[in-house]
């Protein structure tokens, strides 16, 4: 972490001291001979495109407003590339805070001696998509966009302060040639900043403190995709992270910005749209009625959570702030999740229950850097309780979501409670829960290979909030997906479930199925590892480039009794038990074979729910063990 110091009068004396290659952008269309001749990248041969340059730099107008004029600069390698010719630039457009202007974009495309045409993209083409209400899309497609072909584009972007200022990125996930940022920072701020990048990834960092600069380079960045159960892509991306930390103004006196947790807390609980709405009484006769009833303050929780889940809508946003105030919400139904749970907090506080707003990233965001009060690392606000020494985290936007579950989203992250006196940073886990199936399959098996069964599956705390809301969204895709897809010759009859009318029940799926098994000679083949979600390994990658975390522990349990015709013939297998070598995961299956019943065990057990990149080659290995032994088929000789 660097603390950058930028003092007035040095500033403007120095303002033009950066040398050319840092401040200038090279001319539209002047390319290499490499760059034009490139048909693959050398260090990600798989990479459908590259980018070749992106440069930004970043000074400040005489109203100290944020100017960063910014150039990319792509060539696209494949088919599949010619999609990264649809552009698409964000900003932040609420109160105008950010505009996007002298947008230039231009294709060039090559004949085979070398000769190069270019074609500008119309400025009636670009157009303002609002995304939300705070960001809006500046788009435009490119022109004649072939294999081949490179498009570059520059923008400026105009904030009103450098309150804006927050991170840049020198990775995404296309590999990139070279990424350069230059930031000139507004007189009389200090600026910190960290840099995250992989150990043999090499960075130019040059600060000017003399001049108010400060100058970021990286070159030849490998692409970053998404693997299996991998963290928020943000959390391994190479890039420098900035916030300002203080500032002096102008009687001279000194004011540092959230330069510790404590600064944060008491920054938060002073904003009118976060602490103050805690305070507000709103006088709700309904919460206190609900109330009435309640015998314990677990209970008098469970029915205000319940009461605003039903009542309150979720608008889709994030957000840590409740912008137009807690009673303006609960007035027109609806808000943000800082919104909404900024005002479940509020309702705790007033029924007398220990509450607290609590901010946080959750995993597909990002983790938080615990070193310095980044509050841009929260993506939003949830709700924290403590009662007779149990906690809660509740959140409102979290569909099926009991008090006693943890939200899955944020399992394994770092929370900042907000609170002047309390402040802390609690690091979250699921607890005793995890995703639990208990799978039970029914079946008879004719003389020609055809199973008909029945499979009931309950499904408990993290399963069963998961299968719920996905059967909810879309119950043949949830079918498809669950049932049907990874079984060869597997026809669904019928499908039903039982929705939970309590949070204690399980959710219940019943499917009637039939099931063609592969026969060779009165030979038939099956496999008995149906339903259970390890079908396949997901792990099949033979580099990792982030962690594995599956967020929670899982216990999936089988028991499988088929009726075979008389005079079936089995070669049975040996029972298997793989244990892995720190103990944390366990794979048993178990079989036999007793008056013409064909009973088969499976146990799923995993404890671990993160995986560091360095054993991630354990990891690939051992569930391959567990996928072929799970998959390993039974041989049965049919009867004549």
């Amino acid at each position: 972490m660097t603390l950058l110091k930028v003092p007035l009068v040095i500033f403007i004396l120095c303002m033009c001291s950066v040398s050319y290659s840092q401040m200038d952008f090279p001319e539209f269309g002047s390319f290499s001979d490499e760059e034009k001749k490139l048909k693959q990248c050398s260090f990600d041969p798989e990479a459908e495109a590259i980018i070749l340059l992106d440069k930004a730099v970043v000074l400040h107008d005489d109203d100290y407003q944020m100017i960063t004029d910014r150039r990319i600069r792509i060539k696209i390698l494949s088919e599949k590339g010619i999609s990264r010719a649809d552009i698409v630039i964000p900003y932040y457009s609420k109160n105008d805070f950010e505009n996007i202007i002298k947008i230039q974009a231009y294709t060039y495309n090559f004949n085979e001696t070398g000769q190069q045409t270019s074609i500008a993209v119309d400025k009636k083409s670009i157009y303002t998509e609002k995304r939300s209400a705070y960001y809006s899309l500046k788009k435009f497609a490119m022109p004649a966009v072939k294999v081949g072909s490179i498009i570059e584009y520059h923008y400026v972007s105009v904030m009103k302060n450098y309150g804006g200022l927050d991170e840049w990125l020198f990775q995404s996930d296309l590999p990139t040639i070279q990424s350069s940022f230059l930031l000139g920072v507004v007189p009389n701020a200090e600026f910190t900043y960290t840099i995250q990048k992989k150990p043999d990834l090499s960075i130019i960092e040059k600060p000017m403190p003399s001049d108010g600069k400060v100058y970021f380079e990286m070159n030849n960045i490998p692409g970053l995709r998404v693997e299996p159960y991998m963290d928020a892509q943000r959390d391994y991306i190479q890039k420098v992270i900035f916030q300002l930390s203080g500032y002096t103004n102008r009687l001279g006196s000194k004011q540092e910005v959230n330069t510790t947790w404590k600064l944060l807390a008491n920054e938060l609980m002073s904003q009118k749209e976060f602490g103050a709405q805690l305070d507000k009484d709103l006088k709700i006769d309904e919460i206190k009625l609900i109330i009435q009833s309640a015998t314990t303050d677990q209970d008098k929780l469970k029915k205000i959570y319940d009461y605003v889940k039903r009542n309150i809508a979720w608008n889709g946003y994030d957000g840590k702030f409740a912008t137009d105030g807690i009673k303006a919400v609960w007035d027109r139904k609806k808000g943000s999740a800082g919104e909404i749970n900024l005002l479940l907090v509020n309702l705790l506080i007033a029924a007398g229950i220990e509450a607290y707003p609590v901010l946080v990233a959750e995993r597909d965001f990002g983790k938080v850097d615990v070193t310095f009060p980044f509050i841009e690392k929260f993506n939003k606000t949830i709700a924290f309780s403590i009662i007779n020494g149990k906690q809660f985290l509740l959140d409102l936007t979290e569909d099926n979501c009991p008090v006693e579950l943890i939200p899955y989203p944020i399992l394994g992250t770092t929370a900042f409670l907000v609170d002047r006196k309390k402040f802390n940073l609690i690091k979250i886990t699921s607890g005793n829960k995890s995703y639990r199936n208990r799978i039970s399959i029914n079946g008879i098996m004719d003389a020609k290979g055809l199973i008909s069964a029945e499979v009931n599956v309950k499904s408990y705390e993290y399963a069963r909030q998961q299968r719920l809301n996905a059967a909810n969204r879309d119950k043949r895709q949830f079918v498809a997906e669950n049932f049907e897809k990874h079984y060869d010759g597997l026809a669904i009859d019928s499908f039903t479930v039982m929705p939970p009318e309590k949070d204690s029940i399980p959710f219940e799926q019943t499917v009637r199925f039939q099931q063609q098994l592969n026969e060779s000679g009165r030979f038939a083949f099956f496999n008995s590892n149906l339903f259970t979600g390890l079908e396949k390994n997901p792990f099949i990658s033979s580099i990792r480039f982030t962690n594995v975390n599956f967020g929670y522990p899982y216990d999936i349990f089988l028991e499988e009794t088929i009726k075979l015709p008389p005079g079936t013939k089995i070669e049975l297998p040996e029972n298997k038990n793989l244990i892995s070598s720190d103990n944390m995961i366990q794979a048993v299956k178990q079989v036999s074979f007793e008056n013409n019943e064909l009973k088969i065990f499976i146990h799923f057990v995993q404890i671990v729910t993160l995986i560091k990149t360095e054993k991630y080659p354990d990891l690939k290995s051992f569930y391959k063990e567990i996928t072929d032994m799970l998959n390993e088929p039974i041989v049965l000789k049919l009867p004549n």
